[in-house]
């Protein structure tokens, strides 16, 4: 499947499946509206009817238009003017209540209608259930006039517990989106380490290539009788032998990446001083540079240099940044080594004024067999794994690198290491 398409269907896929989500929250909150506008509608009926029963049965009559009046989101007010004996209201209420399917707990409390001052109040735990456990029962009577009022304080997760299947529903589709993101960003990634192994084994094909053509055809020149120069013979020896440590170098950094993984980095750690390391680093690798007309500066501004760390795996570090410099500076390399004191540990940048990176590569740099493309595939050589080798002896080392680098104008490598 082309890269286009798979995005699109990626992208659709989702965007279907979260408007569907959208549709599944729009559709929960219209039917907790209509619960809940169905849910004042009993109650507001049932203590309708408990106030005309109240009235009624004082012989009164003038019953107002609007008796109940709804005071919060979960408070209704009942005014009925007249003394009010708790038990016959609780019986009413509890009647009324289960008439109507409000089981909920809700709270009962009656005013005095003059100032408005609370008189007598109960909880009722099992709602229309409840028996035998009003409070105010046993209490004396005032003969004052009142007015009554009902709380529900759990209206809201009622009306929620009578939508469990539309929540459940939802969850679960929540649920499936989560699962089909998951999935698909996996397989993004999978698809991506795929394109990149396949990038490796086309990349070591030719590296390899290169070193086998060159030791099979000085191996054929040695062996015909026609070569009598022995100054010949030694110099088509001379390429078998570099060629053979091309392939060891090439077959070692492959298994000890590999051996990184899975043991980890075995370090043999000692005090050590990081300029004359630098130093070191730089005499055998100008040689190199010397192919190209290229040239390494260096500005070894630290006061303190000495660390402690492995000084094989420190000097492969240091190696590796140069050779990618080398590698991506497109003419003479022109190369530089700085060194910087920080509060606790010192600062190596190598930087080049080579090709440089673009802002959304340098991300993946230092992911194990990622290489920049650069056009042709096998313009700049290697298998991908220098800086991941750099950042995991930089860790192994409690330390870290960073790259600042501009397309076309050069990359910056900073590796912080901790002071001795």
């Amino acid at each position: 499947m082309k890269p286009g398409v798979y995005r699109i269907l990626i992208v659709t896929s989702l965007t279907a499946l979260t408007g569907l989500l959208v549709l599944q929250v729009y559709w929960f909150v219209n039917a907790f509206a209509i619960q809940e506008r169905q849910f004042d509608t009993n109650v507001n009926v049932a203590l309708r009817s408990v106030a005309d029963k109240l009235l009624k049965e004082g012989k009164e009559f003038s019953v107002r238009i609007e008796p109940v009046q709804k005071r919060e989101s979960n408070t209704y007010f009942v005014s009925v003017n007249r003394q009010i004996e708790y038990n016959l209201l609780d019986s009413l209420i509890r009647a009324e209540f289960k008439k109507h399917d409000l089981f909920g707990a809700f709270t009962l409390a009656i005013y005095d209608h003059g100032n408005n001052a609370l008189l007598w109040g109960n909880f009722y735990k099992q709602g229309a259930l409840t028996e035998g456990d009003a409070a105010c029962l046993g209490r004396e009577h005032t003969t004052a006039r009142t007015d009554f009022a009902v709380t529900f304080p759990g209206k809201r997760a009622d009306i929620a517990r009578s939508l469990n299947l539309w929540i459940i529903t939802a969850a679960v589709f929540l649920l499936v989106l989560i699962v089909f993101a998951y999935m698909v960003i996996n397989l993004s990634k999978q698809k991506r380490l795929a394109e990149v192994k396949n990038d490796f084994i086309n990349n070591m094909t030719h590296e390899l290539q290169t070193p086998i053509t060159n030791i099979a055809m000085a191996s054929e020149v040695l062996k015909t009788a026609m070569l009598r120069d022995a100054r010949k013979a030694q110099h088509y020896a001379g390429i078998i032998h570099e060629e053979n440590q091309r392939l060891r170098f090439h077959v070692e950094q492959v298994l000890q990446t590999a051996q990184m993984e899975r043991s980890g980095v075995h370090l043999q750690k000692k005090k050590i001083d990081i300029h004359q390391l630098i130093e070191t680093v730089i005499h055998n690798f100008e040689m190199r540079l010397q192919a190209r007309h290229g040239s390494i500066n260096t500005n070894l501004l630290a006061s303190q240099s000495s660390v402690v760390g492995d000084p094989f795996h420190l000097s492969n570090l240091l190696y590796n940044l140069l050779d990618n410099a080398d590698k991506y500076s497109p003419a003479e390399p022109e190369i530089t080594i700085t060194t910087h004191d920080r509060e606790s540990g010192i600062l190596i940048s190598v930087a080049d004024k080579g090709a440089g990176m673009k802002h959304d590569v340098q991300r993946y740099i230092f992911d194990k067999f990622y290489r920049a493309a650069t056009g042709n595939l096998h313009d700049v050589k290697g298998f991908g794994l220098g800086l991941t080798y750099v950042l995991q002896i930089a860790k192994a080392h409690n330390g870290s690198v960073t790259v600042d680098s501009t397309e076309n104008r050069g990359s910056r490598f900073d590796v912080f290491l901790k002071y001795a």
